[in-house]
């Protein structure tokens, strides 16, 4: 039989009617459970799982900057504190064109010339490497809302907004460069990069806190959606000894000094006499910014020269070998270690005194005193000073010099460690000698950190432990000698450094000038010196220790020609600084020759 042109139905084969609602029910019923099965497990099994995506979508975790603590000088002015700031950033993918990002880089460039230019934006925005860039930093929080504001209104974007803002507080240094060679600096993260910044950084940093929010569409976090905030604990402060004020002196000094003497660059630090605080520590080189130049009163040793003649006189004190007024008939020149050695000037065999040896600085007398020490007499009078040991003062990267151990002295060592030769000091470590010179025989090691400040509870920062280096009798009598250095007068009176002299007030101290290592021939040079000057100031009643050396003057000029001027500036300033009370006498007058020669 035909069908009428319809598609037949096809029967389920085995099922009527009644079977195939059934299965029709069956299916339905299936189809029902393993929905509801779904519902279950996402309900109950999968909630915590999707409540946390639904989360991660909506909410954002944002940091909460610690403030960075301030760093104090000792009278409490501030000399390194942070204020807000806020960086320009951009997601480059964000933008919707070329135009949108030459708009951005015009708005940014106008408002931030010359340290920003347009072009710069534009390449950050279209570099292809980023997801994230940094458009500016440094800005204050006014500014940098302003130059969004605009930038917004010029592109109005759709979506998320291309640009954002974010907190990278600003460290401020109201003293400028002066003391950035002993500060530091801190990087765009708000941690310290050198000087005590770096060095106290995790107490001057705090802890970052952090809460959540929700956010919208443009990123924006939502009002009132804050949530599980954990607060930041800002950062603890830090008092130095440092005077600001002296601090300022000094640099301008110091920077003044290597200038008029041709230098390449120079030092000079002060600290206290009788105590442990370092008052001042500057460092200067001509063409060089402070952050290349750093804190080389500490980091970087020099031959001191005659300066350490201090140590050899020292040694013959302690002995009993010498008396100030002890007389030496010192010839032009003298030989030991296979070499022969000359005094800075010409003469003849000549009657000097001990006091007069060493105000005239003569290498040919430091030696015949050297020769009655004894070599093994004088290595263990150098350990004492700290010669060859770091310091311990609270600041990075401190160097501890060279002095070889007397094991690897070679022939000519004893002929050139007695006069400041053949081993190196940092300008701390020769500041220290004298400290302890000055101090009855005990050498305090610096500080120049007072206290610390954390969670409101100030603790004071103790020094390291006392050394002696010499009897108190011993510093004492070397104390008297060393004024001869500063006499003035005829030839048999004439010191290295009158030009250190200061009215009403005594001085006691002495000059060095090394000859520097040519690096081409590895030899000493005959035209490049280090000029140094260590001084005791009053000498009668000692307030400070000041060292100060320059670099290769020009003309291969002395220490007490161009180191001594620089120390008695200084001196001069410290003591109407610090309200130091003049000598109450003069200081005794020594007769350095006995006769002037033979």
């Amino acid at each position: 039989m035909g069908h009428g042109g319809k598609r037949p139905r096809l029967a389920i084969r085995g099922l009527g009617h009644r079977g195939r609602a059934w299965l029709a029910l069956t299916v339905v019923l299936v189809m029902f459970g393993a929905a509801g099965t779904q519902l279950v497990r996402i309900q109950a099994v999968d909630a915590a799982t999707y409540a946390t995506k639904a989360a991660q979508q909506q909410g954002r975790t944002i940091d909460l900057p610690a403030s960075r603590g301030t760093v104090y000088d000792r009278h409490g002015t501030p000399l390194a504190f942070t204020v807000q700031g806020r960086a320009l950033a951009a997601w480059p993918a964000l933008f919707t064109s070329d135009a949108e990002r030459h708009t951005v880089a015009d708005i940014i460039g106008k408002a931030l010339a010359p340290q920003v230019t347009a072009a710069d934006v534009f390449t950050k925005l279209t570099d292809g490497k980023s997801t994230y860039v940094y458009l500016a930093r440094g800005l204050l929080p006014a500014q940098a809302d302003a130059i969004v504001e605009e930038i917004l209104t010029a592109i109005k974007p759709t979506g998320r907004s291309p640009i954002t803002t974010e907190r990278q507080d600003l460290r401020q240094y109201p003293e400028g460069p002066d003391l950035q060679s002993l500060l530091g600096t801190t990087n765009w993260e708000g941690h310290g990069t050198g000087g005590v910044e770096v060095k106290y950084d995790s107490l001057l940093s705090g802890t970052d806190g952090q809460r959540t929010v929700d956010i919208d569409s443009m990123g924006r976090p939502i009002p009132g959606t804050q949530r599980d905030e954990v607060a930041a604990v800002d950062g603890g402060d830090v008092t130095l000894t440092i005077d600001a004020d002296l601090q300022y002196a000094v640099q301008q000094m110091l920077r003044s000094a290597v200038e008029s003497s041709g230098s390449k660059g120079g030092m000079a630090l002060i600290r206290s006499a009788t105590g442990p605080d370092v008052y001042a520590m500057a460092s200067y080189y001509q063409g060089k910014t402070p952050a290349e130049v750093g804190n080389m009163a500490i980091t970087s040793p020099f031959e001191p020269g005659s300066v350490m003649k201090a140590v050899t006189f020292g040694a013959a004190l302690e002995r009993g070998l010498i008396t100030p007024t002890t007389h030496y008939a010192v010839p032009g020149s003298i030989r030991m270690g296979g070499h022969t050695i000359h005094d800075a000037w010409s003469h003849s065999r000549v009657g000097m005194t001990a006091t007069g040896i060493i105000a005239k600085s003569s290498n040919v007398g430091t030696l015949m005193v050297a020769q009655q020490v004894g070599q093994d007499a004088f290595a263990a009078e150098l350990e004492k000073y700290g010669l060859g040991q770091k310091s311990g003062i609270q600041l990075p990267a401190e160097s501890a010099g060279l002095v070889p151990p007397q094991s690897q002295w070679s022939a000519t060592s004893f002929a050139n460690l007695p006069i400041g030769q053949g081993l190196s000091i940092t300008l701390m470590q020769m500041a220290d000698m004298y400290q302890g010179i000055a101090n009855g025989g005990v050498r305090i090691p610096p500080s120049i950190v007072a206290s610390t400040t954390k969670n409101g509870v100030t603790t004071p920062v103790t020094s390291g432990k006392p050394v002696r280096e010499l009897s108190e009798k011993s510093a004492n009598t070397l104390l008297d000698m060393l004024r001869g250095t500063v006499q003035s007068g005829d030839i048999m009176y004439h010191g290295t450094a009158p030009t250190a002299a200061l009215n009403g007030y005594q001085v006691a101290g002495k000059t060095g000038t090394a000859q520097q290592v040519d690096p081409a021939c590895g030899c000493y040079s005959q035209t490049k010196v280090t000029a140094t000057f260590a001084g005791i100031v009053p000498a009668d009643h000692p307030a400070f220790v000041i060292a100060v050396m320059l670099d290769a003057p020009r003309g291969g000029a002395e220490g007490g020609g161009v180191a001594a001027p620089l120390f008695k500036n200084i001196a001069a300033y410290a003591l109407r600084a610090f309200d130091i009370p003049p000598s109450t006498s003069k200081a005794p007058i020594y007769q350095l020759y006995t006769n002037l020669g033979e």
